[in-house]
């Protein structure tokens, strides 16, 4: 299936800090599924320290929105709830490789989620 975007929407009991003993398995499935490893080996330290001090302190997080072929997004929302996409900016059907991959990782762990497609590009045109 082509997409443009998988969302990743999370019980409402679930808080940011749920996200913190994870957060270094989350950022790191995802660059290796999408195949965006930096050769600086300081890199993904600076990824999981940046994302783990706002989960740690129950706010929302980066994620890893750097230039490259995908971002995972944590978007700002009026509404409750912790959520957070993986988009391209092309239909590709990577993106529900890395989504279910991501979704799969994140039922291991425990953290009961829903996965959606194309839901922000859906609301961008209404």
């Amino acid at each position: 299936m082509k997409t443009h975007s998988g969302h990743i929407v999370f019980n409402k009991k679930v808080q940011f800090k749920d996200l913190a003993p994870i957060c270094k398995d989350l950022i790191v499935k995802f660059i290796n599924e999408t195949k965006q490893v930096s050769e600086d080996p300081d890199f993904l330290d600076i990824i999981v320290d940046a994302n783990l001090i706002d989960l740690k302190n129950n706010r929302k997080p980066e994620g890893f929105n750097r230039m490259g072929n995908m971002r995972m997004i944590f978007p700002i929302r009026d509404r409750e709830g912790v959520e957070f996409y993986i988009y391209r900016s092309s239909s590709s059907t990577d993106i529900t490789r890395v989504t279910e991959s991501i979704s799969r990782l994140l039922q291991k762990k425990g953290l009961k989620h829903d996965v959606c497609w194309d839901k922000m590009h859906s609301e961008n045109t209404k």
